[in-house]
């Protein structure tokens, strides 16, 4: 942005306008640019006993080139006395300045510009601190605290990567904070980023920030997706993109509902050591005129101000369905649905979208084209290695001895059982022992509660035979069809601690 900002200023652009959210970092950068072109620098804020008019009268009487910093001026320009007399003024000085070195820049953190003078500014946008920038500041920090730089190449390539989409303020803060807890800067500085990050997500309406504190490790099987995950987990480092390697994009994981999908989208936050937010598509839809199309392009543009980060969309074929028939609301899914799309296909930043369907026919065909997701996973009801899989976590979650259970008479009992079925009647059984005496509960008591429930997979035969066969054609499969294989799993799968 400064060059971009040099180059106008040495064409005479006499109006610039700066939406940023560092304005004491701007201001340096521009007190440095003025030095270095040889103007003055003079600066004008709501704190100054000058009113703006005042200050800009005496512009003409100055002879020496000079960059005029206006720190929220904008705020100013309404349709009363001060501010179309101000706005007036300012056009005026358009014209007069223009064959003079003098160049009035506003400076502020809102975007905001009477429509009557927004065609006479030239509107730039300072970006937040790149990659550079935060390297920078890692090494200026360390030495302006007398500390030992013993980080780590590695570890501090996943800092900066981490504390992208926030200030260098932020980012001094947060190394601070580290400091004065652990006495040094450490990997722990990871997760006083994501604190951070979490406050920009603020009251947002439409993103929730999530606290992920389930594991890969709490997911039974999956394997194959759990593998595609685990060689994909270094690509939004420094020495990935030096690679040449591309942005993963996203995965769309498809299946019986249960099956440990959303599970897996919190599993990916904690895996890959990246902020997890939630897009809530029904909260996107509003009443007014553009509102819902408004609602989208802010989370998006949320989202993106924090990445990396990963963005998780639940059940998204209940969103859009329906989507090929008639609307109801004048064309307000397609137009939202539209934005998302064309985001997914040409988003630059990384922001990994993690999306869940159970209903494949209710999908529009084009979430489904090449280049929305990297890949289309299916995640099938459990096969027996992934049930006794199962079992032992969630026994194991109840701080009970694995050992005390009949783990084989569990995983035949509970064939075409989902994950979440499993874990339901462990629970049913905790409350059948309690009942009784407050014992511990048993194998016998998990039996008896899979004995009374009646799976989804009977409740959606044809249902879930219709997928499988889709899956067949069009998907990735999540486990492994052979179980003997999904037990000798590959050497990528054995750095997966299950």
């Amino acid at each position: 942005m400064l060059k971009e900002l040099e180059l106008n200023i040495k064409v005479r652009n006499t109006l610039i306008f700066i939406k940023t959210i560092e304005e004491f970092r701007l201001m340096k950068d521009l007190e440095k640019l003025s030095g270095r072109l040889n103007y003055q620098f003079k600066e004008w804020n709501f704190g100054d006993d000058q009113k703006p008019l005042e200050f800009l009268k005496k512009i003409n009487k100055d002879q020496n080139p000079t960059l005029y910093i206006m720190r929220d001026l904008n705020l100013f320009f309404k349709e009363d006395g001060v501010g179309l007399r101000l706005m007036s003024t300012l056009k005026n000085l358009k014209n007069i300045l223009k064959n003079q070195k003098k160049i009035i820049i506003v400076i502020s953190s809102i975007r905001k510009i009477h429509e009557s003078i927004k065609k006479d500014f030239l509107i730039l946008d300072d970006p937040l601190p790149n990659y550079d920038n935060i390297k920078k500041a890692i090494d200026d920090f360390l030495q302006r605290n007398n500390l030992e730089q013993n980080l780590s190449e590695s570890l501090k390539d996943r800092i900066i990567l981490s504390s992208l989409g926030l200030t260098i303020d932020q980012v001094n803060k947060i190394f601070a904070k580290t400091i004065q807890k652990n006495k040094k800067l450490d990997e722990k500085c990871l997760n006083q980023i994501i604190a951070e990050k979490k406050l920009v997500i603020g009251q947002n309406n439409v993103l929730d920030f999530y606290d992920v504190s389930e594991t890969i490790n709490n997911v039974g099987g999956l394997n194959q997706l759990k593998n595609w995950l685990k060689i994909r987990s270094k690509a939004f480092s420094q020495n990935a993109k030096d690679y040449g390697l591309p942005q993963p994009k996203g995965l769309l994981m498809l299946g019986v509902q249960g099956t440990g999908k959303s599970l897996t989208a919190k599993a990916v936050s904690s895996l890959w050591r990246l902020p997890l937010l939630k897009l809530d598509i029904g909260r996107v839809f509003g009443s007014l005129v553009g509102e819902s199309e408004s609602r989208i392009r802010e989370a998006i543009k949320i989202a993106e101000t924090i990445s990396p980060c990963i963005l998780w969309i639940d059940e998204i074929d209940k969103a859009f369905a329906g989507m090929g028939g008639q609307q109801g609301d004048s064309g307000t899914s397609a137009r939202v649905f539209g934005t998302l799309i064309t985001w997914m296909q040409e988003k630059t930043k990384p922001v990994f979208i993690v999306a869940t369907a159970n209903d494949i026919s209710k999908l529009p065909a084009e979430m489904l084209r090449k280049g929305r997701f990297d890949e289309i996973f299916f995640v099938d009801i459990p096969n027996e290695y992934e049930r006794e899989e199962i079992f032992k976590i969630h026994i194991e979650k109840t701080q009970r001895d694995i050992q005390l259970f009949d783990l084989i008479s569990l995983v035949e009992k509970s064939k075409e059982f989902t994950g979440a079925e499993i874990e339901q009647a462990i629970k049913d059984a905790m409350y059948i022992a309690f009942a009784d005496s407050e014992r511990e509960f048993t194998t016998d008591d998990i039996l008896v509660s899979l004995q009374n429930t009646v799976p989804l997979s009977q409740m959606k035969k044809e249902q879930i035979t219709e997928l499988r066969n889709w899956a067949k054609e069009s998907a990735r499969m999540a486990s492994y069809e052979d179980i003997k294989k999904s037990i000798k799993p590959t050497i990528l799968d054995n750095e997966i601690i299950y």
